[in-house]
């Protein structure tokens, strides 16, 4: 039914209404009251009807009379009450012309039951085709399941089966003896003048709780109905109130209609049957376009107006289908097994990829041409994400990494004002950094991190790195990390004219690392780099905290082969990891504070380890004859020597505070103790000595690394950057990022969080000194001495 023929219907039926309160003055002769109701204020057409209400609501004083008897009683006392009650002020107009009320309805063709989901609000349709060619329709008063506990019911425009009672009120079905929290008015006759009914009730009757053949009042109070501008939008919408009696100046929110299990199955399983189908169009449809742009046959031609939005309707068709489902079998009344399918099906990935990327990847690839078609369906979707964001919370790391990806679409076209571009990977830069706050071993959303990252090359490979040494790392980023490095090397024509020389310098020496080029190319780089480390750090002062970390995330990188399958170093941490998950097979070597620390959640989706224990020397021998290894060692333990030399220089802490946690974190784990071996131990020595003496040690140490005991004891901002990595998911404890900071506030430099940093340092030198092997302590004379000597470059 169009939304013209519906305002149509509802126009006439308010002037029926209307017209009633003009036709008479008195009841019809035929109507009896009720001799049982308070002010004798209930009215029925017929006996029938006032003998049902009789066994509903006076069924005490009908016990004991047969019931043909009890029924010549009743029409006794309801004629003799007539004639003295025949104008009460619970009756207004009357007149056997007018309409009977039971007779009007408003239902449209195709009627069924209300869905539970019918209420939620969709995202706007823009200026394209409404959904399915439809407009918001009128809705019916209709419910063939009435009880006085739910006293109205809003039928939707889109429904799905046939109802199997066409009556507005069925007194068999209502409960008896419940209170409601709803005024009541006497129950319309089809000569009654809802106005006139409507003023008189509101004059002289106080609140009571009304039966099952009460109609409830309409919205407002005038006496000629009013339509606010949201009830011509939605024709046919009732809004009615509830009250309580203690706060009678209140409205509160009406009863939500229950469902059952059977009822939500049959919805879901309705639902699902319809997004099928759209599915299936959206697929042939998006293929049949791709083929036809891959054999250049349509490559030179246009699609018209009404093709794109034709296909614009389809799929936001389809999104709203999986809208419906995700309402339905995430209902609060769905059973275990209802909300499972959404996961058993793979619903989430199934709407991104055929109602949102692949239709994404065709408008882009016909751009610019469909530029304004791309923003549209880009703005749709991401309402629809941001619907279900509110909505289905089950499925959120979902909706958060998918509104990246729509925001990083948008981001991506934006060629003509570069303030929308920056705007728009701000926000996608947003979600991806929330989904990583929920996921922090997952490596694909640092790989979208690291395209948000440009023109920033030093951060870019940073992301880069940091998504190839997750726990879970993303293998495509070794393909993405090519596009940075090489106009680097020197292999294509672009250039990173705005990278500074320094950051030139550190990548140039990764990427020769990376793709394992000459060991005098690397030489030359690593020198530049680190000829230039001590004069740029003097230079950009506070700005060198986050820049340390970046360079100590990329040099760790550099030691696992970038996150390469077949790296020794990450084999034997895999190995730990799964030996960690079993209590039984820890090693007795480590500390209490080790066996405290739960090991990540991630560890149970990682694959299984592919070596054994007996395998793991031959794994590592391999490393000393690994010239690339050996390298990316001397990278990450030079930089750390020359750093570890700015004595003094608070703006150095965050880079020496993560290398400290990689070396801790290699000394816990017995495979790999003797690689640190090499470390610059005395430099180390120097540095934690010179920090001591601005603390009070005899209070501080010894200590634990994370003291549990204070408050304000929260997350540095670099140890954000790098949680989920293979080596750190045995260093922060289990609820360490429980009190995190706000997105704004995470990455604030305080004096608090000075200090905070330089006792993490000194607690991890102490504990280090614990292993007795590299460096010790003394808490006489609180100070650190070195046990081995080192060769560091």
């Amino acid at each position: 039914m169009t939304g013209n023929a519906s305002l149509d219907i509802h126009s006439r039926f308010v002037t029926a209404l209307r017209t009633q309160a003009k036709t008479a003055e008195a009841p019809p002769s035929d109507a009896l009251p009720c001799p049982h109701c308070k002010n004798h204020a209930r009215i029925f057409q017929t006996l029938e009807q006032l003998f049902s209400h009789a066994k509903a609501e006076h069924a005490a004083m009908l016990q004991a009379v047969e019931p043909a008897q009890a029924r010549a009683q009743l029409r006794d006392a309801a004629l003799k009450l007539k004639g003295v009650d025949q104008f009460s002020d619970a009756t207004a107009g009357g007149g056997s012309s007018t309409p009977d009320l039971t007779n009007l309805s408003l239902r449209e063709t195709a009627k069924g039951q209300q869905s539970p989901y019918s209420g939620k609000k969709r995202p706007a349709e823009g200026d394209f085709q409404a959904r399915r060619g439809k407009v918001p329709g009128h809705t019916e008063i209709y419910d063939p399941d009435f009880s006085r506990d739910i006293p109205h019911t809003v039928v939707p425009e889109r429904t799905r089966s046939k109802p199997a009672d066409p009556r507005l009120f069925d007194p068999r079905q209502s409960s008896k003896g419940n209170a409601s929290p709803y005024r009541s008015t006497p129950e319309p006759s089809s000569e009654w003048s809802v106005e006139a009914n409507r003023s008189q009730f509101q004059a002289s009757h106080p609140a009571q709780s009304p039966t099952p053949h009460q109609q409830l009042p309409r919205r407002g109070a005038a006496p000629k109905p009013q339509y606010s501008p949201a009830q011509q939008r939605h024709p046919g919408l009732i809004e009615i109130h509830r009250f309580d009696p203690r706060y009678p100046d209140l409205l509160l929110q009406p009863d939500s209609r229950p469902i059952s299990q059977e009822q939500l199955a049959s919805e879901v399983k309705s639902i699902y049957a319809g997004l099928t189908m759209v599915e299936t169009k959206c697929i042939d449809v998006d293929r049949a376009q791709a083929a036809a742009l891959q054999d250049g046959s349509v490559s030179n031609s246009k699609l018209a107006s009404d093709h794109w939005q034709a296909l614009i309707a389809l799929h936001r068709t389809l999104l709203h289908e999986h809208h419906d489902f995700f309402l339905a079998s995430q209902h609060p009344s769905a059973s275990p097994a209802l909300r499972r399918l959404a996961a058993k099906y793979s619903m989430p990935a199934r709407m991104w990829k055929h109602g949102i990327h692949s239709f994404l990847e065709l408008l882009r690839r016909r751009l610019p041409e469909s530029i304004d078609y791309m923003l549209a369906f880009i703005y749709l979707a991401y309402q629809m994400m941001a619907l279900l964001y509110e909505t289905v919370p089950a499925f959120e790391d979902t909706w958060i990494e998918c509104l990246g990806d729509l925001g990083r679409y948008r981001m991506a076209i934006e060629d003509e004002d570069i303030r929308d571009r920056d705007t728009w990977a701000a926000v996608a830069r947003l979600w991806y950094s929330k989904a990583a706050d929920k996921n922090p071993f997952v490596g694909r959303l640092y790989h979208h991190l690291a395209i948000l990252a440009r023109p920033n090359a030093l951060q870019q490979l940073y992301y880069y790195a940091r998504s190839l040494t997750c726990v879970k790392p993303f293998p495509s980023a070794r393909e993405s990390i090519l596009t940075l490095l090489d106009p680097i090397l020197g292999r294509t024509t672009a250039t990173y004219s705005h990278a500074l020389p320094i950051d030139t310098s550190f990548i140039q020496a990764h990427g020769i690392l990376f793709e394992k080029l000459s060991p005098e190319s690397f030489k030359d780089a690593r020198i530049a780099f680190q000829n230039q480390l001590d004069s740029h750090i003097g230079r950009v002062t506070a700005k060198w905290k986050e820049q340390g970390v970046y360079i100590a995330v990329t040099n760790i990188s550099g030691l696992f082969d970038y996150g390469a399958d077949d790296s020794p170093l990450r084999l034997v941490l895999q190995l730990h990891g799964k030996q960690q998950s079993r209590p039984s097979s820890r090693s007795p070597s480590h500390s209490d504070e080790d066996l405290s620390r739960a090991s990540s959640p991630a560890d149970q989706d990682t694959l299984p380890s592919s070596i054994t224990s007996a395998e793991v020397p031959i794994k590592l021998k391999s490393l000393s004859s690994d010239s690339t290894f050996s390298r990316a060692y001397l990278l990450t333990m030079s930089t750390l020597s020359l750093v570890l030399r700015r004595i003094g220089d608070k703006n150095v802490l965050p880079h020496i505070h993560v290398l400290l946690a990689f070396l801790h974190s290699f000394a816990s784990i017995k495979y790999v103790a003797h690689l640190v071996d090499q470390a610059p131990w005395s430099e180390i020595v120097t540095f934690l000595n010179t920090l001591l003496k601005s603390e009070r040690p005899e209070q501080l140490m010894p200590g634990p690394v994370f003291p549990i005991d204070q408050s304000d004891n929260l997350p540095l901002p670099e140890d954000y950057l790098v949680r989920g990595q293979l080596w750190s998911q045995w260093y922060f404890p289990k609820s360490w990022f429980a009190r995190e900071h706000d997105e704004e506030d995470r990455y604030l430099e305080l004096a608090s969080t000075i200090r905070s940093r330089t006792e993490r340092i000194l607690h991890l030198g102490y504990q280090i000194s614990t292993f007795e092997r590299w460096i010790s302590y003394d808490l006489q004379s609180h100070t650190f001495s070195v046990l081995v000597s080192d060769d560091s470059a």
